[in-house]
């Protein structure tokens, strides 16, 4: 028979170690490879130091859209979006492994009652954090990459002092210049990396969910604020039972007496009986 404290165990640790804690990690790897993916196309201007991309395809001065020519492209890019959500993904990483901790600390009822508490209120807390950083930041991402001014035609593309996003700037390569391979796959990452936040939102979610049971189990918010658990495993096993009966004081019983030891009995040899050879009366009667 399954121990139903084993799967329920299971299923509380699902969210911060099978959920959070990877998507957090996948989040971070995401942008890291978004990163590498454009930097591997751009090169340090001599003139004056700035990251430069060169694409090829037509331009502004084309009259035939077949005519392609090269274009160096000065690139501006905003990090701040990129730093929000590798700093989400870090602090969604740490607390992902704290709720594995404070999870399997809390799933039994016996233990201090203020270090319960104090799991608790960390998990609760730490979570809430990470779903409203995770909002926070995709908000304002959404909001600032639908904001910027991206290019609108070719005449566009050789403009000095331009600053997108890397997302903006990889996807309007992409648009633009479809021949650049390497930008197609670099724009879905980009997407992706800033729409994991959703799930990492609602993991985050159904940590605080599962920390809210295990709260429940022990007498919910009043517990939770100080007051006294459902249970009396904290302080005194016995805390909301009615004192037991008192039972009359019994003796031990007394051990049985054995009878002291008797001396062992002699026993007397039988006398032994001398043999003689038969007479001739003897032989008589035996024949």
């Amino acid at each position: 028979m399954s121990n139903p404290n084993g799967f329920r165990t299971v299923l509380l640790l699902t969210p911060p170690l099978f959920l959070l804690l990877p998507i957090s990690v996948l989040a971070f790897v995401l942008e890291r490879i978004t990163q590498a993916l454009l930097l591997a196309q751009t090169l340090r201007s001599w003139r004056n130091g700035a990251q430069e991309i060169t694409v090829y395809g037509p331009t502004a001065n084309s009259t035939d859209p077949s005519d392609y020519d090269y274009t160096d492209v000065s690139l501006g890019i905003n990090y701040a979006p990129t730093a929000a959500i590798l700093g989400v993904s870090v602090v969604a990483f740490v607390v992902s492994i704290l709720g594995v901790c404070g999870i399997w600390e809390l799933r039994r009822m016996e233990g201090s009652a203020r270090t319960q508490r104090v799991w608790s209120w960390l998990l609760l807390v730490a979570h809430v954090a990470v779903v409203g950083l995770s909002v926070g930041v995709l908000a304002y991402a959404s909001a600032l990459q639908g904001s910027e001014k991206s290019w609108k035609s070719y005449a566009d593309v050789g403009k000095e002092g331009q600053r997108f996003t890397r997302e903006t700037w990889v996807c309007q390569i992409d648009e633009f210049y479809p021949k650049q391979d390497w930008a197609r796959p670099a724009c879905g990452l980009a997407k992706a990396t800033r729409l994991i936040l959703i799930p990492l939102a609602v993991s985050a979610a159904l940590v605080i969910l599962g920390t809210w049971i295990l709260v429940r189990d022990r007498g919910g918010a009043a517990w939770l604020v100080g007051g006294k658990g459902r249970y009396g495993a904290f302080k005194s096993v016995y805390e909301l039972q009615p004192p037991a009966p008192a039972y009359p004081f019994q003796p031990a019983p007394q051990f049985y007496q054995m009878p002291p030891a008797q001396a062992p009995v002699q026993f007397q040899p039988e006398p032994t009986v001398q043999k003689h050879a038969a007479t001739t009366e003897e032989r008589t009667v035996f024949r």
